[in-house]
């Protein structure tokens, strides 16, 4: 029999984790089209959810129980995923100055081609033919939504695709921390209370040097009023609070479901995404374009099926192992007791 209540609260988890991931899509893009320092931005974001965490983790450490976690471990394992995130952010914020939400949406799905590398590198994932089918129909598919599109950027596309590249490797990154019991991470919220302050750290500098100088001369920053002050601290608090209930929603879903069920609603929110640009916004696409979106997301479909298989398999493996080890014990129990017997 169907759980109603707990269906029920699925589909409220999805709802939240949709309205979430679309809404700082589309509030990044206005936003940055009127305060042209993405970087900066960035950075009071991660600083302000970095102290939300820090204030919750402080409030709940005594009922959690929950130990620091080594210098060595910090350094090794916890920096290079931070700087990996803090770099892939900015330089999707960044991209959002240069290109319209499809061309972002569709960039930044490719991310799955550069997850499937670093996990091959790092040796989670083996090589397959398959894997490299995903790779062509999502590289195909990128190449036909973006051919003679009238919003293309080349500036914005690098930008989006590094982003891409960097965020592969801060996802696999991000999976060792999270799945290795032995690192103590496996708590997201764990997880975001070590990461994001480094991740404000580590933009930090890249805001300065490239946004630095031209946000000390800009008007708006010299001669704003007290009004016009309120309101730029008013719009990065949004988009912090945006960021901190993606992360949450993001965990909530994961922890009630599966990274499967996460990545098939990260598919139609992909679908949703593209459809209120093309219908609310002004991004415009042509058949060609289209046809990329299918053949691009078709790649994504077969990876996210491939996964599911996958997982499948390994669960049945592992549940007859069970199953075996508790006949065996059973089998000698009994012989055991006839033994006894004699």
């Amino acid at each position: 029999m169907v759980d109603v209540k707990y269906v029920l609260g699925i589909l409220g988890q999805i709802i939240f984790y949709y309205a979430c991931s679309i809404s700082i899509t589309f509030f990044n893009k206005w936003s940055f089209s009127r305060f042209h320092f993405p970087l900066v931005v960035s950075f009071f974001h991660m600083t302000i959810v970095s102290h939300v965490i820090w204030l919750y983790r402080t409030a709940t450490k005594g009922v959690s129980g929950k130990d620091d976690i080594t210098w060595n471990l910090f350094f090794r394992r916890v920096c290079p995923t931070a700087i990996a995130a803090a770099v892939d952010i900015g330089l999707s914020n960044w991209s959002f100055m240069y290109i319209t939400v499809s061309m972002y949406t569709m960039c930044k799905s490719t991310t799955i081609i550069f997850i499937l590398i670093s996990a091959i590198i790092f040796k989670l994932e083996k090589p397959k033919i398959l894997s490299a089918v995903v790779i062509a129909l999502i590289a195909f598919g990128l190449f036909l939504f973006t051919y003679k599109s009238t919003s293309f950027n080349l500036w914005g596309f690098i930008l989006v695709m590094a982003a891409s590249a960097v965020g592969g490797l801060r996802w696999v990154l991000a999976q060792i921390l999270l799945q290795r019991d032995s690192l103590g991470l496996t708590s997201t919220l764990e997880f975001v209370y070590y990461v994001e302050p480094v991740m404000a750290v580590s933009i930090l500098p890249l805001a300065l040097s490239i946004e630095g100088s031209d946000m000390a001369l800009s008007p708006d920053f010299i001669l704003a009023d007290r009004h016009e002050s309120l309101y730029v601290l008013f719009v990065v608090a949004v988009g912090a609070s945006l960021a901190l209930f993606l992360t949450f929603s993001e965990y909530l879903l994961l922890s009630n479901t599966s990274s499967i069920t996460v990545s098939i609603c990260g598919i139609i929110k992909e679908i949703l995404i593209l459809g209120l640009a093309s219908t609310v916004g002004k991004d415009r696409l042509s058949p060609i374009n289209m046809i990329g979106l299918v053949v691009c997301l078709s790649g994504i479909s077969l990876h996210v099926y491939l996964k599911y298989k996958s997982n499948k398999l390994a669960n049945d493996i592992e549940r007859q192992g069970l199953l075996d080890s508790e006949d065996s014990s059973t089998g000698s129990y009994s012989a055991e007791q006839v033994n006894g017997r004699k």
